[in-house]
């Protein structure tokens, strides 16, 4: 009789067969693990979006799964995520918790900063007060959109502008300016550094730097002296005698100031006397309206400036004086004249 073997719909058959018993065998792990991953302790945390959280998604603390995701409702004007935590897990009043997203696919998931071991641990039941929600895609690219539309309007005036001839020469002629430009700086710093001109001589030149070198030791030494108390200056600076009596002097000053002030000695009575002010401004007043009258030709005078007649006769007799003066010299000798007009005024 022939020996048949093993058909090949058979071995199909055992090697399916052992595919269910894995996958049944990986399914009773996999629940396992959801059973033993749900015991623990429920916390929840209020975000102003949970786009794109689902049920079953993971809680993370510092890249490692803490807990799961239970369940995701509205509370008010929020979402309200309840989460279950390992009991081994401790998260504290002031937590934190935050939106993320994880993989290629954009799976969300809670990143949990568990806080402070210096405040009370949170309680089952309990709320994580500082969250944050993920940024909305929709909203940056809102607010980017006009920046675009800027962007687009510059780079559509550039090409309208570049494109035409007139643009591409006038780029031409920049690059043209700017290589000259280059060309000019090149030559410039090659004469400076030959030493040729002010700054050239200024950069090459050893002498200049021995002279501000000497000039700043003669500085140094000058400031030697001078804090030694050598010299005018030095005395003056480090003399305690000459401060002393500075400040005495100033102290008078500050007495004399203040006798002024209170009305002491003569000086301080003319200060502060009131009586004084009145009689000076009556005499300037005075004097004022002496003045007037004066320009309005009232008294002798007056009269005298404004009166034309009397300037008239004064003019007269001084001639008059004159002629005799002369008359008189010529018939008397210049001696016996001085001689009378001496005993005269004697």
């Amino acid at each position: 009789m022939e020996k048949r073997g093993i058909s090949t719909e058979v071995k199909v058959g055992i090697f399916v067969f052992l595919g269910l018993i894995v996958l049944g065998y990986m399914t009773l792990k996999v629940e396992k693990f959801k059973m033993k991953s749900a015991e623990g302790y429920e916390v929840a945390a209020l975000f102003d979006s949970a786009s794109g959280l689902i049920k079953g998604s993971a809680v993370q603390i510092a890249g490692i799964e803490v807990g799961r995701v239970n369940d995701i409702r509205l509370a008010g004007k929020q979402a309200r995520v309840t989460m279950t935590i390992r009991k081994e897990i401790p998260i504290y009043s002031d937590a934190q918790a935050s939106l993320k997203t994880q993989g290629v696919l954009g799976d969300k998931y809670v990143e949990i900063n568990p806080g402070s071991e210096k405040t009370h641990r949170l309680a089952a039941g309990g709320v994580i007060q500082y969250t944050q929600s993920p940024v909305d895609l929709e909203q940056v690219l809102a607010k980017a959109q006009p920046i675009v539309d800027d962007i687009r309007s510059v780079t559509k005036t550039l090409s309208e502008t570049l494109g035409t001839e007139d643009g591409q020469n006038d780029i031409k002629m920049t690059f043209t300016n700017l290589n000259k430009a280059t060309e000019d700086i090149r030559s410039m710093t090659g004469r400076i550094s030959r030493g040729e001109g002010t700054i050239g001589k200024l950069v090459q030149d050893d002498s200049l730097y021995k002279d501000m070198r000497t000039t700043m030791t003669g500085l140094k030494d000058t400031m030697s002296q001078i804090n030694e108390g050598k010299g005018t200056l030095g005395k003056l600076i480090n003399d305690q005698e000459f401060y002393d009596e500075t400040k005495k002097t100033l102290t008078s000053l500050q007495k004399v100031a203040e006798k002024i002030e209170s009305g002491e000695g003569t000086l301080g009575k003319l200060v502060n006397d009131d009586s004084l002010y009145q009689e000076a401004k009556e005499a300037v007043s005075g004097l004022s309206q002496t003045a007037n009258k004066i320009n309005q030709g009232e008294g002798t005078i007056g009269k005298l400036i404004h009166d034309d007649s009397v300037h008239k006769e004064i003019k007269y007799t001084l001639r008059s004086v004159t002629k005799a003066m002369e008359g008189l010299s010529e018939q008397v000798p210049l001696s016996i004249l001085g001689t009378i007009i001496g005993t005269i005024i004697k």
